[in-house]
């Protein structure tokens, strides 16, 4: 949009509609990072919520109240009918606007704003989503579930989620790209580049939010118009050196926000403040991330996998067939609380478990009933493992043999610089 000459009717039609769509989608940040007034936003928050409500009851024709049940997900149907929702309200502030103000000649004090509004809030994003990336805590590393799974039966969602978590390199790599976004985002001099950099990253996880039905298809969308919004503010620079090839690039003019230089420092002031505090935020609840749950976590006594090689229940030994259901296959202790076990049919039951090393046992619970409680004494043989006791009103003694996880082509394939042959096979292909 220009600068300097005053703007078309449809200019501040635009301008007013993207203003106002983006904002609603924003807002009440940054206000809801700062105590003295987060709390005044709850109500804010309850009407929007009441509104999507009568929105999706009256307009579009939804029967039932629509759940806003915390699941992972971001495209719930509340999601998009809030996303049609804020659309409505957009046009119709777009127009109550236009009604009111069609004699201001331009909006290049509001759009400074727009652009600073979107910048910092697009900035928090995209450091947030980085920084869970470069500590390796947004796709961790594959779990000994996952190592035992096929493709076959995996959803999209949670293969792409495995692939992106085999390499910790190029989570680490893709994470610091959304913080260098995040990082230029900060500067007015950059922020053309930090847009143009968020729109590229964001653009390829939409696509893959798309391609593999990842349920944040909405927001990723969201924070790519927010990128783009930032390229186009100077759209003028970009084309005179990428399209139209020129040796003089036409010059921006730039306007403070504020005149008094009083005002300019205060905003400098709590634009610094709040980076920091987001940044030190953010950074420090990586690092913790990373040591509670994530590659620096703590591992269990037994870590491992352990097949079973011998199966008695109550004095009876079970031969290994693949219809069995009750014959363990394998037990995977991967986490410090809990462990896995993979029955016959590939089927999966989690039991939480404290391990005392002191009296050898192993003390088992279900997760639906952690009131009863089944001791089992291990004994460590080299490696391998022995289990005797009673689970759940069965006396079992199994034998198991280690195994280790550097049989995975996954794990024990590392970077090669020179390769023969293409490694593109499956087990030992």
């Amino acid at each position: 949009m220009p600068y300097i000459h005053p703007w078309t009717l449809g200019q501040k039609v635009i301008f007013r509609f993207i203003s106002s769509l983006f904002t609603l989608f924003i807002f009440p940040f940054p206000f809801n990072y700062i105590p003295p007034f987060s709390w005044l936003f709850e109500y804010y928050s309850q009407f929007i919520r009441f509104l999507t409500q009568q929105v999706g009851s009256y307009l579009l024709g939804i029967s039932q109240p629509i759940s806003r049940a915390v699941t992972g997900s971001g495209d719930q149907l509340y999601n998009w009918v809030n996303a049609f929702t804020y659309l409505l309200l957009a046009f119709l502030i777009t127009i109550i606007w236009t009604i009111l103000d069609r004699k201001r000649p331009s909006y290049r004090i509001f759009f400074k704003w727009l652009l600073l509004f979107v910048s910092y809030y697009l900035m928090m994003q995209m450091l947030i989503y980085g920084l869970i990336k470069v500590f390796y805590i947004q796709f961790s590393p594959l779990s000994m579930e996952q190592l035992f799974q096929t493709y076959g039966y995996s959803s999209p969602l949670r293969l792409m989620w495995s692939f992106m978590g085999a390499s910790q390199t190029y989570s680490v790599f893709a994470g610091l790209l959304e913080v260098a976004a995040a990082v230029l985002l900060i500067f007015r001099k950059t922020r053309v580049i930090g847009g143009l950099i968020s729109f590229g990253v964001m653009l390829n996880v939409f696509v893959m939010n798309m391609s593999y039905d990842v349920p944040v298809k909405l927001f990723s969308f969201q924070y790519m118009l927010m990128g783009l919004l930032l390229v186009l503010a100077d759209y003028r620079r970009l084309l005179a050196v990428f399209v139209q090839s020129k040796n003089e690039i036409p010059a921006t003019v730039y306007q403070p926000v504020f005149q008094k230089r009083r005002n300019r420092n205060l905003l400098i002031a709590f634009q610094a403040l709040f980076v920091v505090f987001l940044a030190i935020v953010q950074i420090w609840s990586g690092w913790m991330g990373q040591k509670k749950y994530g590659i620096s976590r703590p591992k269990p006594v037994l870590y491992g996998v352990y097949n079973v090689t011998k199966f008695v229940k109550n004095g009876q030994a079970i031969p290994p067939l693949v219809t069995d259901t009750i014959r363990w296959r394998r037990l995977l202790i991967d986490y410090p609380k809990w462990v896995s076990v993979m029955h016959m049919d590939d089927r999966y039951q989690r039991y939480l478990v404290k391990t005392d090393t002191i009296k050898k046992q192993m003390i088992f619970s279900l997760r639906k009933d952690t009131v009863n409680k089944y001791t089992m004494q291990y004994k460590r043989m080299g490696k391998d493992l022995k289990l005797t006791g009673v689970l759940k009103q069965d006396t079992l003694d199994i034998t198991f043999q280690y195994y280790p996880l550097t049989n995975f082509n996954v794990l024990k394939r590392d970077f090669h610089w020179v390769s023969e042959t293409p490694r593109n096979g499956y087990k030992d292909d």
